[in-house]
């Protein structure tokens, strides 16, 4: 297999992983979608599967700077957000089709999410009034909308019209594409800069540190409040699975005991991203000749690490470290992911 020629991948590699402004990095980000598309429509054997999956490790996330937030992102959609203490999206909604859900995984003080329909927003959106209540004074046209989140709690977005926004908070977004496509209805972050102290090996190592939490809850919003219900766990082959939602995305955790080997998953059409979130281990990856084998071929991994699988692809997880191994999955038909979203 030959993904490019040596030498441009290995400087489309440099550019993805150079401190870029956004636009600059998305230019490189729509060549690697290209290059994944390419080889997704050639059906890739074993050692093309693990050239992908090894493509995807050595770039890591795609760091895309905002001044409020650094967002790690997958090229299918997975990302997840360190965001600024106080600070957090614009207020907006979607007006082209897009899936997100949210799961949080820490909420300090003054963190929240703000959810609201949009007929409802221009009847009580006043800027100036708008502007007093983020900067802390009462009112309850906006406080209404107003949800405190725990870490391990999900919410979904998955309609238009829906004006939203969340601040303050660590989370992961299981989304349908890694790009915006949003009109902006009150943007309290324009013209601000991107904090100097933004740079990659800061935020790797803000990565690899993540802390997972250890139950999850699904939440549902209405005007009268929210209800909260447990998301049960699964026990499965060396560990346990939650499955947070299984739309047009398909979001899971998995939890893999010391020592334990998981069993294996297979989807025929769709893409998956794995992120290693704790611990360190093996991933196994290859065709289903290759992953029957006594010794079935492995890549290391490790917290922080992000993994690319084709469709068709077999994989699985080899727990060969001291702790338990957290990884989540997001998989999603790959034409969906790689269409190029546009910033509204």
């Amino acid at each position: 297999m030959g993904l490019q020629e040596p030498a441009a991948l290995a400087t489309l590699v440099e550019q993805l992983r150079t401190d870029s402004p956004i636009a600059v990095l998305e230019g490189a980000e729509r060549q690697l979608k290209s290059i994944l598309q390419q080889e997704l429509a050639a059906s890739p054997d074993g050692p093309a599967l693990r050239e992908l999956a090894s493509l995807q490790q050595r770039l890591g996330f795609l760091l895309k700077y905002k001044s409020y937030a650094v967002k790690a992102a997958s090229p299918l959609g997975y990302s997840v957000f360190l965001q600024q203490p106080g600070e957090g999206f614009s207020f907006q909604q979607h007006v082209v089709h897009k899936t997100e859900m949210f799961y949080f995984l820490d909420v300090p003080p003054g963190g929240f999410v703000f959810l609201c329909d949009f007929a409802e927003w221009q009847q009580i959106y006043d800027r100036d009034a708008f502007l007093a209540w983020l900067d802390g004074k009462p009112d309850e046209r906006y406080e209404r909308w107003r949800f405190v989140p725990q870490p391990g709690d999900v919410i979904v977005i998955d309609r238009l019209n829906v004006v939203h926004s969340v601040i303050g908070c660590t989370l992961v977004e299981f989304a349908t594409v890694s790009t915006d496509m949003v009109d902006r209805l009150h943007d309290q972050n324009e013209k601000r800069p991107v904090p100097a102290e933004f740079t990659r090996p800061l935020t790797e190592d803000r990565l690899r540190g993540l802390a997972w939490p250890h139950a999850s809850h699904r939440v549902t919003m209405d005007p009268g409040g929210h209800s909260r219900r447990a998301i049960p766990v699964q026990r499965v082959a060396g560990g346990v699975r939650t499955v947070l939602d299984d739309g047009v995305v398909s979001a899971s955790t998995y939890r893999f005991d010391a020592g334990a080997a998981s069993g294996l998953s297979v989807d025929p059409v769709r893409a998956t991203s794995l992120h290693v979130v704790q611990g360190s281990g093996r991933l196994v990856l290859g065709d289903a000749w290759e992953v029957a084998r006594p010794s079935p071929p492995t890549l290391a991994a490790r917290a922080g690490d992000l993994f690319f699988v084709a469709p068709g692809g077999r994989y699985g997880f080899i727990n060969d470290g001291g702790e338990a191994l957290i990884v989540a999955e997001h998989r999603i038909p790959a034409d969906v992911a790689f269409v190029q979203g546009s910033v509204l």
